[in-house]
């Protein structure tokens, strides 16, 4: 059973119990995931990943939207993408007493969900609006120069900035995008050429190349699973 509450900001509570093995596509998020009592930070993906089943537990997890784990965790993003570590080797000692309480409230079904959205907005420092900004120019896959250059900063600073803030950098999240609005489309029975056109691959053949990487399995893997 897999379940999913749509929170404020973008943000995603999930529950899962007794799922099976699974891949997850790169969305280049962040989550917070208590299980067994355990509290786990998985960083930005930028590739796709092997969850672990749930076996007869439950899995309850937070989903961070893309460029806001910075803020919520209180760290540099860089090191954690790709990486899942215990809480407590992740961020501060007061931040893993608030985000542990908050977490396990939930898990435990003693907490709101909303109160939990509530929390963990209130730790955010980056503006939302610069944030939703990178990402929307990231789905028309804009220059990273134009993007620089509308938020008043230089390619070097963008990209510091979002390393820190997102885990990687603005050509990682045009390619997640990229490979997100490919997969909706396959979804919905959209040719595996027209596919690649309308999400702006090179060709075919780089829409394989890069969801290989991306989701782990091919387009026409994909869309068989989807139908």
């Amino acid at each position: 059973m897999y379940v999913e509450t749509q929170l404020p900001m973008g943000f995603t509570l999930w529950r899962s119990q007794g799922g099976a093995d699974a891949m997850i596509p790169a969305d280049g998020c962040a989550d917070l995931i208590a299980r067994e009592g355990q509290l786990i930070v998985v960083g930005p993906s930028t590739r796709w990943i092997a969850a672990t089943g749930d076996a007869e537990g439950e899995s309850v997890g937070l989903r961070i939207p893309q460029g806001f784990a910075s803020s919520v965790l209180g760290t540099n993003l860089v090191e954690l993408a790709d990486n899942a570590v215990a809480l407590e080797d992740a961020v501060s000692h007061s931040a893993a007493i608030e985000l542990r309480a908050a977490m396990l409230a939930v898990s435990a079904r003693q907490g709101q969900a909303d109160a939990l959205a509530a929390r963990v907005c209130g730790r955010m420092a980056v503006p939302p609006y610069r944030v939703n900004f990178i990402r929307e120019a990231a789905v028309r896959a804009l220059p990273a120069n134009a993007v620089a250059a509308e938020l008043g900063e230089s390619e070097r600073t963008l990209r510091r900035r979002m390393l820190s803030e997102f885990g990687y950098g603005y050509a990682t999240l045009v390619r997640i995008q990229r490979a997100a609005n490919a997969r909706r489309l396959l979804a919905r029975g959209t040719t595996a050429s027209d596919t690649a056109a309308a999400a702006g691959f090179a060709d075919q053949a780089h829409m394989t190349r890069e969801f290989r990487r991306l989701v782990g399995v091919t387009p026409a893997q994909f869309a068989g699973s989807a139908a």
